[in-house]
């Protein structure tokens, strides 16, 4: 294989483990929500009336953030299966194999950060 094809091969393996990652981090947790409404809260003087609307929308917010990560996440990977099966049409099953132990051991060092 020469250098230029093995350059893109790289990059394009790591793009698809980058995106993967990106597409998995979940939306803040419950505690940290609460704490920064708890705060919110102190600063601004909500009442209880105004908390209790505030937390609602927030609440809100969260679910349609998670279907939005849900969505992408799917997106990412149709499009991710879509370039794996042409990898497959353009590589020999060996070069194949060697892409992938590549892209393993990228994910490897990825989820260690």
């Amino acid at each position: 294989m020469n250098a230029p094809l093995s350059s893109v091969i790289a990059a394009l393996a790591l793009c698809l483990f980058t995106s993967g990652g990106y597409a998995q981090h979940p939306p803040k947790d419950a505690a940290d929500s609460k704490k920064g409404l708890e705060r919110m809260s102190k600063e601004l003087g909500l009442s209880a009336d105004q908390r209790s609307k505030v937390e609602a929308l927030f609440e809100a917010e969260r679910k349609k953030v998670e279907a939005i990560f849900e969505e992408e996440k799917q997106k990412l990977q149709r499009v991710q299966e879509e370039t794996r099966a042409g990898l497959e049409k353009v590589l020999t099953p060996e070069q194949m194999k060697k892409l992938e132990q590549k892209m393993k051991e990228s994910a490897k060092g990825q989820q260690k950060r």
